[in-house]
């Protein structure tokens, strides 16, 4: 097992996702199976809140100046500050000492206000309405308190707030249109898919009765590359198995275009 390996696992471990399996199962709606169909496994998923920031109020001290002094020229000046207070020497210790603190306090400025600047917009991200459907309403939601298995309503000019399993639109052929400049630089439209048994279920109080679990591979950083399956209970004890793939997926950053609205399942 290499390092790489080591620390993807425990960085799933720490954001309390399950580490100790190749695949997670969602149930859509938060909806357990129907009784005797398969076994119900809750897993356990990071939120939607999003980080950017470097710092926090509590350890922006100690890690600006761990990272600083971290730095060779940094480093050395200390030194030589250091050797100038402990060792009787010709010059005084202010000569490297006032310099090194100038630096310093300066450089430690400039990256707070940066990072504070950071906390400004992960928070207007995160705080950002979204409509989320429950109980055949659609109700709004901060971005940041989104839970795997929300079904998301995401109207028309409106960016993806999170990575959607495309179930219906408002268009019949379950088709819509989505552009992925902020992700790829590319502005032409694409056209995704929703799942061809789940595309009728085109209203809030349609598709809150939908009974379907969905089983796809962990998170990965290729864009265009997704592997999964849907199981869609409809009224049989043998779900409907349908694949999933990349044209599927809507993902976060990306914005709707020319479709009146889409329900997506995070």
């Amino acid at each position: 097992m290499d390092f790489s390996t080591i620390r993807n696992l425990i960085t799933r471990y720490c954001t309390g996702e399950e580490s100790w399996v190749d695949s997670r199962t969602i149930y859509i709606g938060h909806k357990e199976p129907p009784p005797g169909t398969e076994a119900y496994i809750p897993q356990r998923f990071p939120d939607n809140r999003i980080v950017s920031s470097k710092y926090t109020f509590w350890n922006f001290i100690p890690k600006n100046l761990f990272e600083q002094f971290r730095r060779i020229a940094n480093f050395y000046f200390l030194i030589i500050f250091l050797v100038q207070l402990i060792i009787d020497t010709p010059t005084s210790p202010m000569t490297s000492g006032l310099p090194l603190f100038f630096v310093i306090t300066v450089t430690a400025i400039k990256q707070g206000y940066e990072d504070w600047i950071r906390h400004k917009a992960d928070n207007a991200v995160n705080q950002c309405p979204v409509h989320v459907t429950q109980h055949g309403k659609v109700v709004r939601k901060q971005s940041q308190k989104l839970r795997v298995g929300d079904i998301v309503q995401v109207k028309e000019d409106e960016t993806f707030p999170c990575d959607l399993i495309l179930l219906s639109t408002s268009r019949e052929d379950g088709t819509c249109f989505v552009t992925t400049a902020s992700l790829d630089g590319e502005s032409s439209h694409k056209t995704y898919y929703a799942v061809q048994d789940t595309k009728a279920f085109n209203t809030a109080e349609e598709v809150d009765t939908l009974h379907a679990t969905i089983e796809c591979e962990q998170p990965q950083p290729d864009l265009y590359k997704f592997v999964g399956r849907i199981n869609i209970y409809l009224d049989r004890d043998e779900p409907i198995a349908r694949p999933l793939g990349s044209e599927n997926l809507l993902l976060r950053g990306a914005t709707l275009k020319n479709t009146e609205y889409i329900h997506g399942n995070k």
